[in-house]
Parts: structure tokens; C-alpha cells; sequence
């Protein structure tokens, strides 16, 4: 008989061969053995230590797998908590947008009483929606929990044995992929999407109901003094457009001198404001709102932490959202008239589609100093045919 045979009365304590004491461990076979198994039996060719070696190897990989389990509950535990804070921020802006609903329908509750209804349900099943889904990632995060603390468990008691063929056998169990190297695969967080119920409510139902409204498009105008001189500003202000000459304009500090923009003259330093802009079939054009404190020499560099939060159009079809990466967004059909949203207080910024009344995107600050617009028509393309002009729109209401 082989020594791996005798090998099977590892608990004895003695070869059943030889009748040496097993004071070896065979890596290979995972077996107790003696010495002479070790120089003369089936054994001479593996790798062997003495069994108290290979007793501190095999608890050292059990702590690794016990450290393992714990870092995993860990992270599901942290994941518990995240999921904690999304349901709040969800109850909350959820409750938020409904005082904002009622308020701004508080001035048409007379001819809106359906509108409202129907706005208020659609909040509530979003939010709804998100928390049923929050719900469901809860319970599968604690059902992870369970199970790998089920899965510490045997290890923590493996840790406290000697018990050679009780840590294998731990060990085995461990191995086969259930429990130290398993791996957890988390999804995505939702989280509830307020953007898509933020912009002017009033002007949004404004449009499609046609009844006397409180917010309607403010006349905002273009301040000639900071434009480039290759940009021309109408008369009235509210229209400019690009010329491939430059004109005969003074020299003066607030005017930029290499990007073609041009500020708006009305400053933005507290409460709600909406104005549009013409835009039709132009194929490039920059829009959005800066710190009145933005650099006019040299070029300018469009991202929130340079205080300029920007809506951009190229090659007439890519919009971008200049964030600090840009966001390249997905946008079917192509407006021909841009409404632009800010709430200074909510530190919102709201770009839409103001013939549709979509929101294309939301930018979200803490704003420190006075805002103004930024337009650009950017420049004309050789052989461009359509209009260049960029106009700011002006509602008349007519009594």
C-alpha cells in the first residue's frame, strides 16, 4: 500500500504504511504524510513542508479569503447607504418639484386644474417609478449581505481549528468559486431626474393652452460695446450677425477682441429669467450664459469652472454641452429657436428646444457672481447661403 493510502487515516496521526508520525504535508495531493513517504513512498517528488508550515500557509489563505468576504460586505454595506441617500435626495426633490408645480399654478388655477393634475401624477410616477427601483436594489444589496456573510461564516470558524482536515475542506468549499472569488456585480443607482420637469412650467403650458400667462420670454438685448468687430449688432439690439470684414469699432476693454461673441445687457444676479433665441437654419452658433467678470482678449474656454455654462452647435448637427467634459447630445429634430432657462437662487441653467418646449440639457452651479448672456454666430463658412443671424426673440401680446 502507497503512502497516500495511509494517508486517508490522517486523523490517526501515524502512517498506516510506515507507522511514522505524519509530521509532513504534501502540497500536491494535499495529504498528511511521514518521512519515508516523503524519501521512499509515492510521495518522494512533491513538494512537501512540515505540517505546522503548511498549517500557518492554509490559515494565512483562509485570512485572505475572510478579508475578502469582509471588504465585499463592506462595499455592499456602503452601497446600502448610497442607496439610503438616493431615496432621500428622490423623497426630497420629488417634494421639491410638487411645491414648485403648485406654486407656478397657483396664477392659472382656474383654467389649469387639469394640467396640474396631470403633471403632479407624472412626477409622482417617476418618483414612484425610482423608488420601487431603489426598493428592488435594496433588497438584492441585502441579499448579497446575507450571502456573503453566510459565506464568512465557515471561515471565521476554519480560523479557530487545527483541524487540518476541517480548514481543507473549508478550503475546498472556498474554491470552487462561491466565496472568495466571487464577484459582485452592482447596477447602475438610478436616481430621480428632476432636469426633465425643470424650465419655465408656466411658458410650457402657456404654449400649448394660449391663455394669459406671468412668464413669457423676457426682451433680452445684445450690448454692442462687447461684441467682436467682425460681429454687427441691428439697431434695436436684438440682431447680430457675422461680417468677413471687421468694422470700423473703437478699442475698448469690455469687447472681445478674438473670440466672436457678444454679451447681452441685461445682467442676471438673482431670481428666475427665460428669453429665446432665433437660431433657424444656422449650422454653427454658441449660446449661453457667462460671468459678467469673463475675459474678453485671448480666447475663451467654455466650461463651468471658467464660469461659462455654453450650448454649442457644429456642422449643423452636433450640440454639445460644454461641462467640463463635453457632452455630446442627442438631438432628433433640430430647433430653429433656442430657449434658455435660468434660475440664479436654484443654480439651474436650462437649455430647450422653445418650439417643442424639450429640455436639451441642464447645467447645475452654485453661482458667486453677476451672470450674463453669450451669444456667438460664429464665423460664415464660404459658400454659406443660409441665415447667419442670430436674434433674440421678442413676444407681443396683444390685448
Amino acid at each position: 500500500m502507497e503512502a497516500s493510502a495511509g494517508a486517508a487515516a490522517a486523523g490517526v496521526g501515524r502512517c498506516a504504511e510506515h507507522g511514522k508520525k505524519l509530521a509532513y504535508f504534501c502540497k500536491q495531493e494535499k495529504l498528511r504524510v511521514c518521512s519515508k513517504c516523503v524519501i521512499l513512498g509515492s510521495h518522494r517528488e512533491h513538494p512537501v513542508v512540515p505540517v505546522a508550515e503548511a498549517l500557518s500557509e492554509l490559515k494565512e489563505l483562509l485570512s485572505v479569503c475572510s478579508k475578502d468576504l469582509e471588504s465585499k460586505c463592506l462595499e455592499q454595506n456602503l452601497r446600502l447607504e448610497e442607496i439610503e441617500r438616493s431615496v432621500t435626495k428622490t423623497k426630497e426633490e420629488a417634494d421639491a418639484l410638487q411645491r414648485q408645480v403648485e406654486g407656478d399654478f397657483d396664477a392659472l388655477r382656474r383654467f389649469l386644474d387639469a394640467e396640474e393634475k396631470a403633471l403632479t401624477e407624472q412626477i409622482s410616477a417617476e418618483a414612484q417609478g425610482i423608488l420601487q427601483e431603489l426598493s428592488r436594489l435594496k433588497m438584492e444589496c441585502l441579499q448579497r449581505v446575507g450571502s456573503l456573510t453566510g459565506l464568512a461564516e465557515p471561515l471565521h470558524s476554519a480560523l479557530q481549528t487545527d483541524n487540518l482536515s476541517e480548514i481543507l475542506k473549508v478550503l475546498d468549499i472556498s474554491s470552487d468559486g462561491s466565496s472568495c472569488s466571487s464577484a459582485t456585480v452592482n447596477e447602475p443607482i438610478v436616481r430621480f431626474k428632476s432636469e426633465k420637469f425643470l424650465g419655465p412650467l408656466q411658458y410650457k403650458v402657456w404654449k400649448k393652452m394660449f391663455q394669459v400667462i406671468q412668464t413669457v420670454p423676457e426682451a433680452f438685448t445684445f450690448d454692442p460695446l462687447t461684441s467682436h468687430p467682425h460681429l454687427e449688432v441691428s439697431p434695436n439690439q436684438r440682431t447680430v450677425i457675422t461680417r468677413r470684414e471687421a468694422l470700423p469699432v473703437p478699442y475698448a476693454d469690455g469687447r472681445f477682441d478674438t473670440c466672436l461673441c457678444v454679451l447681452g445687457n441685461e445682467p442676471i444676479s438673482s431670481g428666475k429669467h427665460y428669453w429665446e433665441v432665433i437660431v433657424r437654419n444656422k449650422t454653427k452658433w454658441d449660446l449661453g450664459v457667462a460671468y459678467s467678470s469673463v475675459p474678453r482678449h485671448g480666447d475663451l474656454i467654455y466650461k463651468p469652472s471658467r464660469g461659462i455654462w455654453c450650448l454649442t452647435l457644429r456642422y449643423g448637427c452636433c450640440y454639445e454641452a460644454c461641462d467640463e467634459n463635453d457632452i455630446e447630445l442627442e438631438i432628433q429634430h433640430k430647433p430653429g429657436q433656442i430657449g434658455i432657462y435660468v434660475d440664479y437662487e436654484g443654480g439651474v441653467v436650462v437649455f430647450l428646444d422653445a418650439e417643442t418646449m424639450q429640455t436639451l440639457h441642464v447645467f447645475r452651479a452654485c453661482f458667486t457672481e453677476q451672470l450674463l448672456p453669450l451669444y456667438s454666430p460664429c464665423i460664415v463658412e464660404e459658400g454659406t447661403s443660409t441665415d447667419q443671424q442670430l436674434t433674440i426673440f421678442r413676444l407681443y401680446l396683444y390685448h
